[in-house]
């Protein structure tokens, strides 16, 4: 018997089964790549909460969101709401500091003016939240008809300030022209105390609207759940602002 023979056969056995088993090997590796590769819902989703942290009592946080897919002309905020919280006491005694460096306090309006309180989120997570600067948009392109109801509005920018000019550059937009000067105090909030005063802290602040008439009585309490469009529209606002038999303009 030729001893080559056997040595030839067991390599060709060998080589029948490497060729076998390569393609097994790597169907297994692609289908277990496909398996941990597929989305399970628990992966980022555009324009939804990407971000959940929580609040120092335990509670959920309002989630941040991405915010690349969204657009402002489409945002539409809320016509009908009501208070949803209980204001704290004591609100007139509030002094902020406003982006021109002057001290704005509340109580230096009781008795003369309406007051519109926003809070916005501030800057977080590598982005200005694009519906705090709509809504201090629509703010400023409809500030005369807050003015014709004795009402002057003061938005709250919680948070480092670095950010602050893109977002004074974002609320001075309008559909027809970019405005030199946002027309009312923009206040700073540095170091969250107004926000802690309010219970509003997460990521940096909940979008919190709250109208005072001239009294100091609180008309509308809201905080928004999270950094959404969950706030009350120019609408709803002026409705609050207005006499009952006056209707909306």
């Amino acid at each position: 018997m030729n001893p080559v023979r056997p040595l030839i056969f067991a390599r060709q056995n060998l080589r029948t089964s490497f060729l076998r088993i390569v393609p097994c090997c790597l169907l297994t590796l692609l289908l277990w790549g496909g398996i941990s590769g597929c989305d399970d819902g628990g992966g980022p989703i555009q324009g939804k909460s990407t971000d959940i942290s929580r609040n120092p009592d335990g509670s959920v946080a309002a989630p941040t969101y991405n915010y690349y897919d969204v657009d402002p002309q489409q945002i539409q905020f809320k016509d009908e709401l009501e208070s949803n919280v209980a204001p704290p006491e004591h609100l007139e005694d509030l002094t902020f500091i406003d982006s021109d460096g002057a001290s704005v306090t509340l109580k230096d309006y009781l008795g003369k003016k309406n007051v519109v309180l926003v809070f916005t989120q501030g800057y977080y997570g590598g982005s200005l939240c694009p519906y705090c600067t709509t809504q201090t948009a629509r703010l400023v392109a409809n500030y005369k008809k807050f003015q014709d109801l004795e009402t002057e509005i003061l938005v709250v920018y919680p948070g480092d300030k670095m950010h602050l000019e893109d977002f004074l550059k974002a609320a001075r937009g309008t559909d027809k022209s970019q405005l030199e000067k946002v027309p009312f105090p923009v206040l700073l909030d540095e170091g969250l105390s107004a926000v802690d005063f309010f219970g509003i802290r997460a990521q940096v602040a909940h979008p919190s609207t709250y109208v005072i008439d001239k009294e100091g009585k609180v008309l509308l309490a809201y905080v928004g759940q999270d950094h959404s469009a969950d706030r009350p529209s120019i609408q709803r606002i002026l409705e609050v602002l207005q006499p009952a038999d006056t209707p909306a303009s």
